[in-house]
């Protein structure tokens, strides 16, 4: 009766391990930028290929105990402690990931701290590496009479898991305070639900040792977080973080239907000018850091008010706002920002252009065309008084090497 039951637990156990390897594979190859920034991405891949290398050992699950004597011991000791290692390594790509979404404006100010801490945060993961991979793993786990035995060292490991996972719960419960629509709050939503599922895994283990359980939960949870993830970013930029062309296409196209003399719909379009020389001359990395200081400063001016903040694309930004108000003396109030935030080792320049519509008539295009016609008189004059500016670039790369 148990070789009947166990000739059909272990197809069973195949069909759940292919399924996990499938979907994660699925999910990893479809998991690019346009979904989040690098750090995001990378992090988010880390994990599906932690939870990948777990299914493949797991598929010692098919001969059962009989692994444990089948193998050279130097081959098994080292199985399992890749098993409990990819398994930290995913609680450490988790809080990556997690991380990868405080506020770009705090990093930005605090750049060396977030280094420190970087590399702080490696040490749980090189001591469970320490305790896995070295003759310590006696303190762990070791092999006698043929089985597995596990000692009070493994929940040291698992406290150490849980720094990671602890870590980035805070850091999702204080990114869903601050989100400003219902699917950021829903993506931060269900990263705080990340350590439930992880707890939850840990205790099925216990009931279902020759079993993939681990695996059982990280089909559904891995899908989701990647659907919610895709959601997030649906009407996001994901290197600034504002709303995207999207975002700012469908409110003007809403806010268009009635528009009136008193209800007036105020479009202003902002360039960053010379953004080709940055990159030319300093590299795309330091463009886009040039991009994420200016987009903090104009979310900062517009702070406050119901305005829709927006990157069109490149290196242009559309604000739009029902207050007509809010494009007097944006030219000003945005310099003023960029010269108290600015980390960069110049000044950025900008030119603008802002149309106030007042007729439901006009059309989407029509008020684009009349804010950018304006933007590109500006673009002129501003280019007339800052011609040196890639000269000034140019000798600050010099003094700089």
């Amino acid at each position: 009766m148990a070789i009947q039951l166990e000739s059909q637990i272990k197809p069973f156990i195949l069909l759940i391990l292919a399924v996990c390897l499938v979907s994660l594979n699925i999910i990893f190859a479809k998991t690019n930028e346009s979904i989040g920034n690098k750090r995001e991405v990378m992090s988010f891949k880390g994990m599906l290929v932690s939870f990948m290398i777990y299914a493949l050992v797991d598929i010692r699950l098919l001969i059962g105990d009989g692994f444990y004597t089948m193998f050279p011991r130097p081959i098994v000791l080292f199985i399992v402690a890749i098993g409990f290692g990819v398994m930290s390594l995913a609680c450490y790509f988790w809080f990556i990931h997690v991380s990868s979404n405080i506020d770009p404006k705090v990093k930005s100010k605090q750049i060396k701290k977030f280094r420190l801490f970087d590399i702080l945060f490696l040490l749980p993961l090189a001591i469970v590496v320490i305790l896995l991979f070295t003759p310590l793993h006696v303190l762990v786990y070791d092999i006698v009479d043929g089985m597995v035995v596990f000692y009070p060292m493994l929940s040291f490991i698992l406290f150490l898991d849980y720094v990671y996972l602890i870590s980035a719960t805070i850091i999702s419960i204080r990114n869903r305070r601050r989100a400003k629509n219902r699917l950021e709050k829903k993506k931060y939503g269900s990263q705080i639900l990340f350590i439930i599922f992880f707890t939850i895994s840990g205790m099925l283990i216990g009931f279902l040792l020759n079993l993939p359980a681990i695996e059982l939960c990280v089909i559904p949870v891995v899908i989701k977080l990647f659907v919610e993830l895709q959601d997030s970013q649906i009407y996001t930029d994901a290197l600034t973080k504002l709303n995207n062309r999207r975002r700012i296409t469908e409110y003007i196209h809403n806010e268009l239907i009635n528009c009136g003399e008193e209800n007036p719909l105020t479009v202003i379009m902002v360039d960053l000018d010379y953004f080709k020389s940055i990159n030319d001359i300093f590299g795309h990395d330091e463009g886009d850091r040039a991009l994420i200081v200016f987009s903090d400063s104009l979310k900062e001016v517009f702070k406050g008010s119901d305005a829709i903040v927006a990157r069109w694309g490149g290196d242009e930004f559309v604000v739009a706002c029902r207050e007509e108000r809010i494009a007097t003396d944006v030219r000003e109030k945005l310099e003023d920002v960029l010269h108290k935030n600015n980390e960069l080792s110049y000044a950025l320049s900008f030119s603008v252009g802002a149309y106030t519509c007042t007729s439901s008539k006009m059309t989407y295009e029509q008020v684009f065309n009349e804010a950018d016609e304006l933007l590109y008189k500006d673009k002129e004059v501003q280019h007339r008084r800052r011609m040196d500016f890639n000269q000034k670039l140019k000798n600050i790369k010099s003094v700089g090497r």
